[in-house]
């Protein structure tokens, strides 16, 4: 009997001893044994898209502060370059029953604002990534003859949310390609203007902008150790 609890404690104070030097080796993300690494980094952005079902290219740019090379936050701005062939002409009745007519007109969208993410194992020469882009922006017309938006013509404020996943792919200690696909989802799209028959008839729609997105970026920052 005696051999037996001597043995029952033996093997429970070897799983203690066990348990403790497992513990002592455990990692937390907010301790203050592991030190903080602060870098950053800018990039420009290309992103390909649609909008009103027409094959669309917005281009930008953002820089963020980077965190042990994994988290990231900061700020961006992107704007369309290349929307419809050919121009948009576009009736409106005036409340003096007037008919103005509109012409030389391109589908206009940017929007800007906070930029965060997470970089999976970015020691690797190849890692993946997800970022957020969450903003707020403009959607409307612009003038391409006379160069400028028109303000009082189907221009809307909206607020815009790109999640997307990513491939990164580090070239140098300063240089990365970062590859990305997902979708941009806008709303506030709203504006509307009476037709040449009177009927109240929307700009755009929500759904107009809102788009499966791909993107590519050059990174240039600290991504070294």
């Amino acid at each position: 009997m005696k051999i037996l609890i001597t043995s029952v404690l033996s093997v429970c104070l070897g799983i203690g001893c066990v348990m403790a030097q497992d513990t002592s080796k455990k990692e937390f993300l907010l301790s203050g044994d592991r030190p903080l690494s602060i870098s950053g980094f800018g990039a420009p952005i290309v992103e390909f898209s649609s909008i009103e079902g027409d094959f669309a290219v917005s281009t930008g740019g953002g820089g963020a502060v980077l965190f042990n090379q994994n988290f990231f936050i900061g700020a961006y701005g992107m704007g369309s370059v290349s929307l419809n062939s050919g121009d948009v002409i576009l009736q409106v009745r005036g409340a003096d029953l007037s008919i103005e007519t509109y012409s030389n007109l391109r589908r206009m969208f940017a929007h800007g604002g906070l930029w965060i993410g997470y970089v999976h194992n970015s020691n690797k020469a190849i890692h993946l990534a997800v970022s957020a882009k969450i903003g707020g922006g403009a959607a409307g017309y612009y003038d391409s003859y006379y160069r400028e938006w028109h303000h009082n013509l189907g221009w809307d404020a909206v607020f815009v949310f790109t999640p997307q996943v990513e491939v990164e792919f580090n070239m140098t200690r300063w240089f990365k390609i970062n590859v990305g696909a997902g979708y941009r989802l806008v709303s506030g799209v709203n504006e509307t203007y009476t037709d040449v028959r009177g009927n109240e008839q929307p700009f755009f729609s929500n759904s107009d902008f809102s788009s499966p997105q791909a993107s590519i970026s050059l990174l240039f920052g600290g991504f070294g150790e």
